[in-house]
């Protein structure tokens, strides 16, 4: 390997390794937080409780923080990033069962340490231990192929309502709003009353992302990709506050200053052609894993269309939310009783005394009722249009309520409602996540 590759490998593997540790030191301060949040609405399971405690979590920190840095301190480093990897994996793990679901933004630095430690391991069976070139090489493949996922996956679940630009202009104004005081609102605010820039936008995002294995074809086309995808993090933050800053950082390293593999002549690696077969038959077997993986995500967004094309020829499905009065579910013989819904279980009890009595869904949404020392409340969380509001919305969902409380005695347990809600899922996928919850519902009724 040539003095300027074993340069740019070194200053790779050290911001590689620099991001690595201050993710695992955030995850410290995240799951505190979010453990005070989910401990106050009583929705800790067993195993967040126990894989957020700080006396896990912060043992669990220093020791992949420890490894990182000696993972960043010299080449070769295997077991150290494994260790890291490992750690990094328990606190995303720890995180995502007390936040309700994984931050996106955090997945870049163990999804790149992973294609780094899978090209060391290629080096190191074919007698070159310090080489880092497949290395380099790894981290850049697995982050392209994370791009091209997040493209496959817009075009399966939503395909030309994406492109239609509707979910960007949905997104700036649930941030945003519309009210151009600043020259950067009037920018959102331009984007979203305009359709073909909020058009060209989608279209862009798509076009990047599904272009990510595009950066294994050479350095040229590798840093075009990489351009565009960090234009485009750039207008997200611009437009929804937004700051994936950990993929715009790997996008500039291994999208500018990443080379590919050292030749096979020019390192003499022992049996670089010896298994051809073997190298197609797991290229195969990928592809193969790709289609049934993207086949599954087309069957559930097919169910949770089908769902709401059932539920939206019923006339009582077109009354407003807040006016249809939601009783606790009675077990029929085709109803039975949901012990768990989204967020919710059957007796969970919230920080404000109020326990879960039952779970339905609705034409649009999902239906918690509660019982409490004052009576009992219905609460509906529904993306559904509608003109009415309530005091416990979210900026993307609308959480109704249903109940003879005077508000002043049910206004806690809304509030609480409503938190168990957000910390179920990111604002930006809350109303997915309630087709999801809906469709989990309706299965067992079917």
């Amino acid at each position: 390997m040539s003095e300027t590759r074993g340069t740019r490998a070194t200053a790779l593997r050290v911001v590689l390794a620099a991001v690595v540790v201050i993710d695992l030191l955030s995850f410290v301060y995240f799951i505190d937080s979010e453990r005070a949040a989910a401990t106050a609405t009583g929705t800790l399971t067993p195993l967040a409780e126990w894989l957020s405690r700080r006396a896990c979590v912060v043992p669990v920190a220093l020791v992949g923080g420890l490894a990182g840095l000696g993972f960043g301190r010299r080449a070769g480093r295997l077991w150290e990033g494994l260790i890291a990897l490992v750690a990094l994996g328990l606190l995303s793990t720890a995180h995502a069962q007390v936040f309700g679901s994984p931050w996106r933004h955090l997945f870049y630095s163990g999804l790149c340490l992973a294609g780094w430690l899978l090209g060391l391991a290629v080096t190191r069976r074919r007698g070159r231990p310090m080489d880092e070139s497949y290395a380099c090489i790894g981290s850049v493949a697995l982050l392209s192929a994370a791009y091209f996922n997040a493209g496959i996956s817009k075009m399966v679940f939503t395909g030309s309502a994406w492109l239609s630009g509707v979910p960007i202009q949905a997104a700036v104004v649930s941030q945003d709003g519309l009210i151009a005081d600043s020259l950067l609102s009037s920018y959102r605010a331009w984007a979203v009353s305009t359709p073909l820039v909020a058009i060209l936008f989608s279209v862009a995002t798509v076009g990047f992302e599904l272009a990510g294995p595009l950066m294994l074809v050479g350095r040229r086309m590798r840093a075009l990709v990489a351009l565009g995808l960090i234009a485009m993090h750039a207008n997200i933050l611009l437009m929804t506050h937004i700051l994936y800053w950990e993929s715009m950082v790997f996008l500039v390293a291994f999208g500018f200053f990443a080379e590919g593999p050292v030749a096979e002549r020019d390192v003499d690696l022992p049996g670089a052609d010896s298994q051809p077969r073997t190298y197609y038959a797991i290229v195969a077997l990928l592809i193969l894993c790709a289609a049934g993986a993207i086949a599954h995500q087309a069957q559930r967004f097919a169910r949770v269309e089908s769902a709401k094309a059932e539920m939206s020829s019923h006339p009582a499905a077109n009354a407003p939310p807040a006016a249809r009065p939601q009783p606790p579910p009675t077990a029929t013989p085709t109803r039975p009783l949901l012990e768990r819904l989204g967020p919710f279980r059957r007796g969970q009890r919230l920080n404000t005394g109020w326990t879960v009595v039952g779970l339905d869904v609705s034409g649009e949404g999902i239906v918690a009722t509660l019982s409490g020392p004052a009576g009992a409340a219905a609460f509906e969380v529904t993306c559904a249009a509608s003109e009415q509001r309530s005091p416990f919305d979210t900026p993307s969902a609308h959480i109704f309520y249903t109940s003879d409380v005077a508000f002043a005695d049910l206004d806690a347990t809304g509030q609480a409602v409503r938190a168990v809600v957000q910390q179920a899922a990111a604002e930006d996928e809350l109303c997915a996540r309630v087709s999801a919850w809906r469709v989990a519902g309706l299965a067992p009724h079917q």
